[in-house]
């Protein structure tokens, strides 16, 4: 017969067992997500630091029911892996008022012209997206930008047949099958610039005039699995190296297969650039995007707009459920306001090297 004794030490071991498994479970994209650079482990491993901030607070109320000071060493690195996922503080926009005189007045006038952007992008799993649900989404959300990934020659072609070539008028396409097909629709005059050389996956680019000149860039690096971690990084370092070259206001969309915990995205928005869903004044969180096709919720923020930050302001940020997808689309709108041509010049070089690790 069990003595009560026996049987609260039994208890404890489970307790402590459990414990530990949930430990080694959160400690692995913990360290992965610590370390930064790149490496066929760790960059897939650090996608998970959303999931390991749930099982690092699991593993702290477990680890109180049997002592305080086993729970103490497990709040430290659960603060961490919480911290690196609240969003970041929105900085609130100030403007100044300059002094009376005609060519002052005839600067505040230029500063106050303001465009609003409303642009969403979408990965289209390998053309299933339902193009009636995306044609309905650009009419309801009255879209100006529409970028998709993962665009096969079918879904181009049943998307024009929806009707998307009437309210958006203007494209850079470039259908393909399989997971590398990329485009970008507008409901302004798109002219293509060269794509970003040497992609694996293309990488389309275009400037849209709204009054001034603005790059839109499509992005889709493959994903860091099953071998391509080398690919993925060779992709975004070369998609820094374009935006950090490029001068005037820039909006980068797509399913970046990255999230703010991959030291390789960390590094574009250290290049001067925010993301929308960090920055607006009205956003979900987390605004997680992927997977979206299961019987739980998406864990992994992998879908982004992002906006060079000069003269730009984010009202909203939402998600956008788009039937036969695994993905949310992600809307944004976006305020811009013309700056002076030095104005992307301002962050110092040595933050935009694509060699640099975090």
């Amino acid at each position: 017969m069990t003595s009560p004794v026996q049987s609260t030490r039994g208890r404890a071991r489970v307790i402590v067992a459990v414990t530990l498994i949930l430990t080694v479970a959160f400690a692995l994209p913990l360290i992965a997500r610590a370390l930064g650079g790149s490496s066929p482990v760790r960059t897939p491993l650090a996608a998970f630091a959303p999931i390991a901030a749930l099982v690092a607070v699991a593993a702290t109320l477990v680890a109180i029911a049997v002592a305080w000071w086993l729970a103490v060493p497990l709040a430290i690195p659960t603060l961490f892996l919480i911290g690196w996922q609240v969003p970041p503080r929105r900085r609130t926009r100030t403007r100044q008022v300059p002094e009376s005189g005609p060519e002052t007045s005839a600067s505040a006038a230029a500063a106050s012209e303001t465009v609003t952007v409303r642009f969403m992008t979408l990965n289209a799993l390998v053309g299933r997206a339902d193009p009636a649900a995306i044609v309905g989404q650009v009419r309801e959300l009255q879209l100006d930008l529409l970028a998709v990934q993962e665009l096969t020659p079918g879904l181009a072609g049943r998307l024009e047949q929806a009707g998307l070539a009437e309210l958006l008028p203007f494209s850079c396409l470039d259908p393909r099958p399989g997971h590398t097909g990329i485009g970008l629709w507008s409901s302004r005059p798109l002219s293509q610039l060269p794509p970003v050389p040497g992609a694996r996956n293309p990488m389309p680019r275009a400037q849209l005039d709204v009054g001034w000149p603005i790059t839109i860039t499509v992005v889709h690096p493959p994903a860091p699995l099953r071998g391509n971690q080398p690919r993925w990084q060779q992709d975004m370092d070369r998609l820094l190296a374009v935006l950090a070259s490029t001068t005037g206001q820039q909006i980068v969309a797509g399913d970046f297969n990255a999230s703010r915990d991959h030291a390789a995205f960390r590094r574009l928005l250290a290049a001067d650039f925010i993301d929308c869903a960090d920055a607006a004044q009205h956003r979900p969180w987390p605004g997680f995007t992927w997977p979206a096709n299961r019987r739980f919720p998406p864990v992994m923020r992998l879908d982004h707009i992002l906006v060079s930050r000069p003269g730009a302001g984010v009202h909203e940020t939402r998600t956008v459920d788009i039937p036969g997808t695994d993905h949310l689309g992600v809307l944004a709108v976006i305020e811009l306001r013309p700056i002076p041509s030095e104005g992307r010049a301002s962050a110092p070089r040595g933050a935009w090297s694509a060699g640099r690790t975090e």
